[in-house]
């Protein structure tokens, strides 16, 4: 059985294998197989899986079909223009104007206050072309009668 990370914590365990494997990738811009990855950092196929699931939907990289392999690369083409965010409760909201090889994008990313570090929960690219029609679709959603009538019961969560 291969050892991941050093004792402590399991918090502290699987922080240090995801940044391990984050890193690894970063080091590798050409792309990398699970199988290499695994092979590479000495990190259990299970545990890989989990990680590359976790930064691809964080998009901090992305994943290539070629055939049957999937290659997973980092994701460091895109550049922050602008950011903003907002805490609401134990969660932190980002809201970024990136821009990378398909134009100008809004990032919208939710973290959650784990120990001292923000960890990332959750991500949406939405193209800046697209931001107007985002608005409109959320304004109808927030105005809509349902909501209403469930914020007007306290059902809002």
């Amino acid at each position: 059985m291969k050892k991941e990370g050093s004792n402590g914590s399991p918090f502290i365990r699987e922080s240090e294998t995801h940044e391990k494997i984050h890193s690894h990738l970063k080091a590798h811009p050409r792309g990398l197989t699970t199988q290499e990855i695994e092979e590479q950092t000495a990190i259990s196929r299970k545990a890989v899986e989990k990680h590359l699931q976790i930064l691809l939907f964080s998009n901090d990289i992305y994943m290539k079909q070629v055939g049957s392999a999937r290659i997973y690369y980092p994701n460091h083409r895109f550049h922050h223009l602008d950011f903003q965010y907002f805490d609401f409760g134990k969660k932190r909201f980002y809201i970024d104007l990136i821009e990378n090889d398909y134009g100008k994008s809004l990032l919208i990313q939710q973290k959650i206050k784990e120990g001292d570090k923000w960890v990332m929960k959750g991500s949406v690219f939405i193209p800046l072309d697209a931001s107007h029609e985002f608005l409109k679709r959320l304004k109808e959603v927030l105005n809509s009668k349902r909501l209403k009538g469930e914020m007007k019961n306290g059902k809002n969560r």
